[in-house]
């Protein structure tokens, strides 16, 4: 092995920051128009599209006047404990103020604050009781109206919502919702939430609530896939200083393998097998061929796409989750599914009618897609992802 070998900026693992963060600059221009009209806003993606790395970026590159902080409340396991790590991420926030400094300052007093961290959201109180809406809500009606305002962005809020709602809690994430929308239709000019999550937030809500209007006055911003130049350019920043050598004809036959939904995280994990095996044969300059082995050897390695299934499986109920499965394994080995043929399995399914429900589902969670020329067609919008529903569905006599 060649010890002197340099690889890409290839991560598969973790959140993207820093170096290897690749800017979406896009995407985080139209979150700041957003919040610059006072709209609160969904982030929508399905996973490893990259939502996180962009709110990450939101956190580390404020705009003036702004304070941001980014939080995953998956951990969350009650209402209470919501709204105490809200109540604590706003605090965090003040803490950082300029524009009303000696506000806070008395606010803190008066409440017997004697510590307050950005970093780890840890404080220290001179009492125990607190009721931490009560809190919130009094803090955004009385605080000075020149003060910076305070964006939050939270994590993977749907799954908290759903889970709750699974554990016998509804009345909990229904309660949530509904100071949600509270907040938001509110005048605290100085408050701002960004929500994200691994599952649509459209379909948790309906689940909870059996509805989705109270959702309609949330900004959607798409977290959308590669454009083919971003996807060029992404390679080209990847790849710059490492030891293999990818040419622009190589770099179009890759992109044309993802084409349709081209992420960086697919781009990483085919881009570091290429560097994995051409390091270990001392091979720099990749091939057409290589190119094809490292898409392979990653299809086989389900453990890059098992979320794909397990949160359909984990978020639907049983009779759900068979319907759309034998949808997506029809058009896994049929290349598309007309609506006709949806309908039929629906019928077999006893969802008849509600079973364009689940087609916009899986539009909006970025399984599926129409078809460029046939509306009344069904494509997955990833062949990456079609060809992992083949693998993991082998066998399909629909």
């Amino acid at each position: 092995m060649n010890r002197n070998w340099v690889s890409p900026k290839t991560i598969i693992g973790p959140v993207a920051t820093g170096k290897y963060y690749f800017p979406r600059k896009e995407i985080v221009s139209e979150i700041w128009f957003e919040l610059g009209k006072g709209n609160y806003i969904i982030l929508a993606a399905p996973r490893r599209v990259g939502k996180t790395s962009v709110m990450r970026d939101l956190e580390e590159n404020p705009e003036e006047n702004y304070i941001v902080k980014f939080s995953s409340v998956q951990a969350i396991k009650s209402e209470s404990e919501f709204y105490e790590h809200v109540y604590r991420l706003v605090l965090s926030c003040l803490s950082k103020t300029k524009k009303a400094k000696f506000w806070v300052s008395e606010y803190f007093k008066s409440k017997k604050i004697t510590e307050v961290s950005f970093k780890n959201l840890s404080l220290k109180f001179g009492e125990n009781s607190i009721d931490y809406l009560k809190e919130i809500n009094d803090l955004f009606e009385n605080l000075d109206s020149n003060s910076e305002t305070i964006v939050l962005l939270l994590d993977e809020l749907p799954e908290v919502l759903y889970r709750l709602h699974k554990e016998g809690k509804t009345t909990e994430a229904k309660s949530i919702l509904k100071q949600l929308r509270v907040w938001r239709q509110s005048n605290y000019n100085s408050l701002r939430f960004v929500f994200a999550g691994s599952v649509g937030i459209h379909y948790v809500v309906s689940a909870i609530e059996g509805r989705t209007s109270d959702l309609n006055d949330l900004n959607n911003v798409q977290c959308t896939p590669l454009s083919i130049e971003s996807a060029q350019e992404f390679v080209e920043w990847t790849i710059k200083g490492a030891s293999i050598q990818i040419k622009s004809e190589q770099i179009e036959y890759l992109l044309n393998i993802l084409k349709g939904y081209i992420t960086p995280y697919f781009l990483n994990l085919i881009i570091d097998e290429i560097d994995k095996v051409a390091q270990k044969n001392n091979e720099p300059i990749v091939s057409n061929e290589k190119i094809d082995l490292a898409f392979q050897s990653n299809l086989k390695n389900l453990k890059h796409f098992n979320d794909w299934q397990k949160r359909l499986r984990d978020y639907m109920p049983d009779a759900d989750f068979k319907f759309v499965n034998e949808i997506l394994t029809h058009i896994a080995h049929r290349d598309a599914i007309q609506i006709q043929k949806i309908y039929d399995i629906a019928v077999n399914h006893d969802k008849t009618i509600d079973y364009m429900s689940f087609i916009f589902d899986l539009k909006e969670d970025g399984y599926i897609i129409e078809h460029s020329n046939d509306s009344q067609n069904y494509v997955f919008r990833s062949p990456v992802l079609r060809a992992f529903w083949k693998i993991i569905n082998p066998i399909y006599h629909g």
